[in-house]
C-alpha cells in the first residue's frame, strides 16, 4: 500500500470516529423530533391520512431510537457508523415524501427542503451524502411533476437553492475536518502507534496535559520545599548564632577567640545563603513583594558602603562612594532591596578584589512624569571576566569562573536574586568586564518622587517612639518548641531578671496563658500540635485581661506577608530569626509602651 493511500486511509478512520461520537446526539434528536411529529400527526391530520403518517413517524422515531441505544452500548464499530445513520435517514426521506403524495400539499416540499440541508451538516462520508441527496431529490423532482399547481417554480428554486447550499456545507465541513485530521496524522507519522487512530492521538494529547500538570505541581513542591528548607535550617542556626554570641561574652584565650570568629563568620555565610534560598523561593512562587516607603538613595548607598568598608579595608582596599552631582531626592520604593541590590554588588566586588579600589557611584537622570531616572554603578579593579563567562554570570547557581567558585566560595544565588528584584522595580541590572582587568556592574531605575512630608513620615515611622525603659520584672511566657532555642532564650533574658515559664508547644502555651496571668508572651509560630497563629487567636477569644496580654512574634518568616497575617492574628510585633537580643529590647519596648498608652487614654 503507498503511502498516500496509508494516509487516505488513516484520516477515513479518523473521520469514522469523529462521526460515531457525533452519531448519538443526531439520532436523540431525530427520535424526540418524530416522536412529537408523530403526535402532532395523530392531534392534527385528517382520518384518512393519520395513520399511515403518524405510524410512519413513530416507526421513524423508534429506528433513530434502536440507533442511538447501539451506539452508546457500543456495538456499532466506528467503520459502520455512517451506515449507521441510513436507516433514520431513509425512514424519514419515505415519512416526508408519503406526507406529500397523500396529502397533495406541494407546501410539504419545504421540509424535503429542510432534510437536504440537514444532510449537509449530518453526514460525514461522500457517498452517503450523494446517495442520501439523490434518492431526496429523485423523489422532490417527482413530487413536483405530479403535483404541478402555481408554487412549482418556487419550490423548484428552493430545491435547488437547499441542494447547493447542502453541498457547500458538507463540502466545507468534510474538507476542514479531513485537513485538520491529516495535519494531526502527519504531525504524528514517526509514531507508529498514534498514527493509527486520531482517538489515540488525543488520548497522547491528555497524557501531555496531565505531565504538565505533574511538572506544574512538582515545580511547586519544589519551591514549597526549598522555603520550607530555608524555614527549617533557620531554627537550629539561631541556636547556634545565639550561643556563639554567648560564648562570645565568656572568657576565652585568643586561640579560642579565633576559632569562634571563624564559626561565626561560617554561621554567618550559612544564613545569607539561607536567606537566598528563600528570596529566590518566593521568587518562583509568585510571592515576593516590594514595599512603598519614601528614602533617599545616596543614604542607603552611603550606609552600604559604611557597612562594607571594614571588610575591604581587611584586604588593603580603598571603598569609596562618589554621590550624584546633585542632591538626590526623595523618592519611594522599597530601600531594603534596593540596599539588598547594592549590598551584594558592593560585596561581591570586594570578594573578587585582590588589589586596588571599589567605586560606588550614583548618578540622576532628568526627572519626568513625576519619576527620578537614577544609576548606581559599582565598578573594581578586580579579575573581571571574559564574554563567555557573561552569559552565565546572572544565572542561578553560577559564577564567573569555576577555579573563582573555588577560591572564592558562594552558591551563585545572589546576582540572581538581584537581576530578579531589579525587574520585580521595573529596573535593569547589566555588567561589563574584561577578563583581568576589573568589572563594572550597573543597576538603572526610575523611582516616583516623594515629598518632603512623605520622607518625614517615612523617618518617623522606622524610628518609631521613644520607648520607656524595660521593667525590671516581667512575668513572661515563652512558647518554643526546640530546646536549644529555649535554653538560648533563657540565657538572653536572664540578664533582665524576668521570670520565665516555658512552652514546648502551642497547646501548652494556649493552656498556660488562659491559666495564670503573665505581662508579655513570647510566641514561636511553627510548632508541632498547635501553631503560634493559632494559639494566638484562641488567647485573643478569651475575655478579660489574659486575651489583652501583649503577644510578639518569634519567627523566620519576616516578609511583609507574613507580618501581615501574624498581626492580623493578634500579635502585637514580630521579631525574626535568628534573634538578635536588641532587637527583642526593642519590640518588647514598643509594645508594652504602646499597651501603656493605650490603657491610659
Amino acid at each position: 500500500m503507498s503511502r498516500k493511500s496509508s494516509r487516505a486511509r488513516q484520516v477515513r478512520q479518523a473521520l469514522d470516529g469523529i462521526y460515531l461520537g457525533q452519531l448519538p446526539t443526531i439520532t436523540l434528536v431525530m427520535a424526540l423530533y418524530y416522536l412529537f411529529t408523530g403526535i402532532s400527526h395523530v392531534l392534527v391530520l385528517s382520518a384518512d391520512v393519520r395513520l399511515p403518517l403518524a405510524s410512519l413517524s413513530f416507526a421513524a422515531s423508534m429506528i433513530s431510537i434502536i440507533t442511538w441505544i447501539l451506539l452508546r452500548l457500543q456495538k456499532i464499530p466506528e467503520r459502520f457508523s455512517h451506515a449507521a445513520f441510513l436507516p433514520s435517514a431513509f425512514a424519514v426521506i419515505l415519512l416526508v415524501y408519503l406526507h406529500v403524495e397523500m396529502t397533495g400539499d406541494i407546501l410539504q416540499l419545504t421540509n424535503a427542503v429542510l432534510i437536504l440541508l440537514a444532510f449537509g451538516f449530518i453526514t460525514l462520508l461522500p457517498s452517503v451524502y450523494i446517495g442520501l441527496v439523490a434518492v431526496s431529490s429523485f423523489f422532490f423532482v417527482g413530487c413536483l411533476y405530479s403535483l404541478g399547481g402555481p408554487l412549482t417554480i418556487h419550490i423548484a428554486f428552493m430545491g435547488v437553492a437547499s441542494l447547493v447550499l447542502s453541498g457547500l456545507c458538507f463540502v466545507q465541513r468534510y474538507r476542514t475536518l479531513s485537513n485538520v485530521e491529516r495535519l494531526l496524522i502527519s504531525n504524528r507519522s514517526k509514531s507508529h502507534a498514534l498514527a493509527q487512530k486520531a482517538r489515540e492521538a488525543r488520548a497522547l494529547l491528555k497524557e501531555a496535559e496531565q505531565a504538565a500538570e505533574e511538572a506544574r505541581r512538582a515545580n511547586e513542591a519544589k519551591g514549597m520545599f526549598l522555603a520550607n528548607t530555608s524555614h527549617e535550617l533557620r531554627t537550629p542556626l539561631t541556636g547556634v548564632l545565639g550561643m556563639m554570641r554567648l560564648l562570645n561574652d565568656t572568657r576565652l584565650t585568643g586561640e579560642q577567640q579565633e576559632f569562634l570568629k571563624a564559626a561565626q563568620f561560617s554561621a554567618n555565610t550559612l544564613l545569607t545563603l539561607i536567606n537566598d534560598i528563600l528570596d529566590l523561593a518566593r521568587m518562583e512562587e509568585g510571592k515576593l513583594r516590594l514595599t512603598e516607603q519614601a528614602f533617599r538613595a545616596d543614604e542607603i548607598a552611603s550606609q552600604v558602603v559604611d557597612l562594607l568598608r571594614p571588610t575591604a579595608e581587611e584586604k588593603g582596599l580603598k571603598l569609596t562612594f562618589h554621590n550624584a552631582a546633585s542632591a538626590c531626592p526623595p523618592t519611594m520604593g522599597d530601600s531594603v532591596r534596593i540596599g539588598q541590590i547594592l549590598f551584594n554588588l558592593v560585596g561581591n566586588a570586594i570578594k573578587f578584589t585582590d588589589a586596588g579600589k571599589v567605586d560606588v557611584s550614583i548618578r540622576l537622570g532628568p526627572q519626568a512624569e513625576g519619576r527620578q531616572p537614577m544609576t548606581f554603578e559599582v565598578v573594581d579593579t578586580g579579575i573581571g571576566f571574559s564574554s563567555e563567562e557573561m552569559e552565565r554570570l546572572f544565572a542561578r547557581f553560577e559564577q564567573a569562573d569555576g577555579s573563582a567558585v573555588k577560591k572564592q566560595g558562594g552558591a551563585g544565588l545572589g546576582l540572581s536574586i538581584c537581576r530578579e528584584l531589579a525587574r520585580l522595580m521595573d529596573g535593569h541590572l547589566y555588567a561589563e568586564a574584561a577578563e583581568g582587568q576589573g568589572a563594572r556592574f550597573v543597576f538603572e531605575v526610575q523611582l516616583p518622587l516623594a515629598t518632603s512630608a512623605e520622607l518625614a513620615a517615612s523617618q518617623e515611622d522606622q524610628a518609631g517612639k521613644t520607648p520607656e525603659a524595660l521593667p525590671e520584672k516581667l512575668s513572661v511566657l515563652v512558647a518554643e518548641d526546640n530546646n536549644v532555642n529555649r535554653l538560648l532564650i533563657g540565657k538572653l533574658l536572664a540578664k533582665l531578671n524576668w521570670t520565665l515559664q516555658f512552652a514546648e508547644d502551642g497547646n501548652q502555651a494556649l493552656e498556660a496563658a488562659l491559666g495564670q496571668d503573665f505581662d508579655l508572651i513570647l510566641m514561636d509560630v511553627r510548632m508541632p500540635g498547635l501553631d503560634g497563629t493559632e494559639a494566638t487567636k484562641a488567647i485573643r477569644t478569651s475575655d478579660g485581661k489574659r486575651g489583652q496580654v501583649p503577644i510578639i512574634a518569634l519567627t523566620a518568616n519576616t516578609m511583609a506577608e507574613d507580618v501581615a497575617a501574624y498581626q492580623q492574628a493578634g500579635m502585637d510585633a514580630v521579631v525574626g530569626k535568628p534573634i538578635q537580643l536588641d532587637d527583642l529590647k526593642a519590640a518588647v519596648q514598643t509594645v508594652l509602651t504602646e499597651r501603656r498608652e493605650h490603657t491610659s487614654v
